[in-house]
């Protein structure tokens, strides 16, 4: 370099600011240029913080870039894009709106300075969100650029593909800065879904760009690549493979190979029926069931398995399959409920989150009707005169709903009526010890553990076999919004949800599920009216029946089926008990199946499987 180079570059270069030259502290640097995910950075970067000895810049600046690195990630929410690592009741750790202006001045400032350039491309995001307005496109853009910098690989799309989510998303919306950027993400995601031998990054860049309506020139080709990859692998994975493909055969224009596709999932599963034992079957064939009919009448004749769908229904009623009658309890040691919330909380509580979704689930059992009809036996027994005189339930606007019958002759889903109304009350207790206080504990106790996305409530969904094929996205949503402590949106999804449960699993079991009229009308049967089916007893186990029975149908408890039908739910849905004791029900009838199908062969064998199993000494 000459002299009067060299002189130049000094009288044009421009010093580090402040906040820069303590951004390129080594230790800070270090700590910056860790690799192993922004949720595992954010401990390096809080001890450098609460390092008393360390230089108080240093100091500041690591507490910052830990906050961000701790952000929670939840791209499906556009406005509030991160949420915060941690809640205790009204109290939470910090979200973008808590920092002041002076933070986001020293982000901007230092945010070119992180050797990681996902979180680095997460500093850009925030600043964006959280600065001045006027700035946002360019910072957007300059986010975009560091996924873009940092590339499409296997571990990125394993540990932050939340990150290339969000980007993506605020690519398409600020698409007229931010293309070049946006391009070039996509065309690194094409590339990865069409040639990628690594199966799961193929999949997981494939999704993304489905996501995001990307990518659909290159439909064909990721397609066939997906469906190709499919052939050599086994199991789930071929499963979610296949599934893929056929969503990209659909964006393609080939409706017939994506139909091949869904089918070859089919196949599969019968095949591993065919060789399993009876319990492992009927996962299988349920599962087969459930996907066949996504398939229209017109692709299965052309597929020459018009039959199938009765033949696997037969086959599963021969087995005694239906998913959900195979359950066994599973129960939490050392909790009662008459112990301590301490101990119930401390008895959920996992690493694992799929480990700890199970013990919330199994927090307690199905509701026992046996002992609850024993119960509600004795008290007639005790009080003999009461059954003698009407009882009248009015609304809660103070509109007559239901007037109990005199008498032995009237019954109640096969209960005399007087008997029913005991079990209500006995019911109504239950619904309200634990949708009112031990519930909401323990659901603040796992959304504080654990910080479950959409993503996983679907895939939740579509891995267990009760759930409709046509209603995988709404039980999703349903349970999701539930674990995010919206429980009335959870309500309005999840009500109408079981309904189609319901009608599904009876239609599996040979049952008529619509009436004709005498115009020729074909109209469906409503919820109250399917469980009069007593088949609905062999379907889910008596326990199970009586919890949908009790919870959603007839004018005495709950009532939610009707309630929700016709907005009759007030404001006070989204705070109670009630509310929070349908979404824990639901995720408990659907989370059930899902882990018997991974970890549970044995389930099956008892007969009676809603009621718990004793523990063995």
């Amino acid at each position: 370099m000459s002299a009067a180079t060299h002189s130049l570059y000094l009288v044009t270069a421009t010093p580090d600011s402040r906040w820069q030259a303590a951004a390129r502290q080594p230790d800070l640097q270090a700590a910056l240029a860790n690799d192993d995910g922004t949720l595992l950075m954010g401990s390096p970067l809080r001890a450098i913080a609460d390092d008393a000895d360390a230089d108080e810049d240093v100091r500041y600046l690591a507490g910052l870039l830990a906050t961000v690195a701790w952000f929670m990630p939840n791209a499906n929410d556009w406005t509030n894009p991160y949420g915060p690592f941690a809640a205790f009741g009204d109290r939470r750790s910090p979200i973008p709106a808590d920092f002041v202006e002076a933070d986001i001045t020293v982000l901007a400032e230092i945010a070119d300075l992180i050797p990681n350039l996902v979180l680095r491309s997460r500093v850009l995001d925030v600043v964006a969100i959280a600065g001045d307005p006027a700035l946002r496109p360019i910072r957007h853009a300059a986010q975009l650029q560091a996924l873009a910098d940092h590339g499409v690989t296997s571990e990125a799309m394993t540990h932050a593909d939340e990150q290339w989510d969000r980007g993506l998303a605020v690519g398409v919306r600020f698409r007229g800065v931010a293309s070049a950027q946006l391009d070039e993400i996509e065309r690194q995601l094409v590339e990865a879904a069409s040639t990628s031998s690594d199966g799961g990054l193929a999949v997981r860049a494939a999704r993304l760009l489905g996501d995001h309506r990307l990518g659909r020139e290159h439909a064909a080709a990721i397609a066939e690549h997906l469906a190709g990859h499919a052939e050599g692998i086994e199991s789930i994975a071929a499963q979610h493979t296949l599934e893929t493909a056929a969503e990209w055969y659909r964006r393609a224009g080939d409706p017939e190979a994506a139909e091949d596709a869904t089918y070859a999932i089919i196949e599969r599963l019968i095949t591993e029926a065919d060789a399993s034992e009876a319990f492992r079957a009927s996962i299988h064939l349920e599962m087969a069931l459930k996907i066949l009919r996504t398939l229209p009448r017109a692709a299965r004749e052309r597929l020459g398995v018009a039959d199938l769908p009765t033949e696997l229904a037969r086959r599963i009623r021969e087995s005694g399959a239906a998913a959900i009658g195979q359950m066994r309890v599973f129960t939490t040691e050392s909790v009662d409920l008459s112990g301590h919330v301490t101990e119930l909380l401390a008895a959920i509580r996992s690493d694992d989150p799929v480990e700890s979704v199970r013990r919330f689930a199994g927090i307690q059992p199905f509701a026992n009707l046996s002992a609850f009809r024993t119960e509600a036996e004795q008290r007639e027994r005790q009080f003999p005169l009461s059954s003698l005189f009407g009882r009248r339930t009015l609304s809660s606007d103070g509109r007559t709903v239901y007037r109990s019958p005199t008498g032995d002759a009237a019954t109640i889903y096969g209960e005399k009526a007087s008997i029913w109304e005991g079990l209500i009350q006995h019911y109504q207790l239950r619904v309200n010890l634990l949708g009112g206080i031990v519930l909401p504990r323990a659901w603040g106790q796992l959304s504080t553990d654990h910080r479950l996305h959409i993503g996983d409530f679907q895939a939740l969904a579509a891995s267990s076999t009760i759930v409709p094929s046509t209603h995988e996205g709404v039980f999703a949503r349903g349970l999701h919004y539930g674990y995010s402590g919206d429980f009335g949106a959870a309500v309005h999804l999840l009500v109408p949800a079981i309904e189609a449960l319901v009608r599904l699993h009876l239609a599996n079991a040979g049952e008529r599920t619509s009436t004709i009229s005498a115009d020729g009308n074909e109209n469906e049967i409503g919820l109250s009216s399917l469980m009069e089916n007593e088949r609905v007893v062999d379907i889910f186990g008596e326990d199970v029946a009586f919890e949908l029975r009790a919870l959603l149908c007839g004018p005495i408890g709950p009532n939610l089926r009707n309630e929700v039908a016709h907005g009759l739910l007030g404001d006070a849905v989204f705070s109670s008990g009630v509310s929070i004791y349908l979404w824990w029900l639901t995720l408990k009838l659907v989370f059930m199946p899902y882990w018997n199908a991974l970890h549970d062969p044995e389930a099956a064998e008892a007969r009676e499987p809603t009621v718990p199993e004793p523990d063995s000494d």
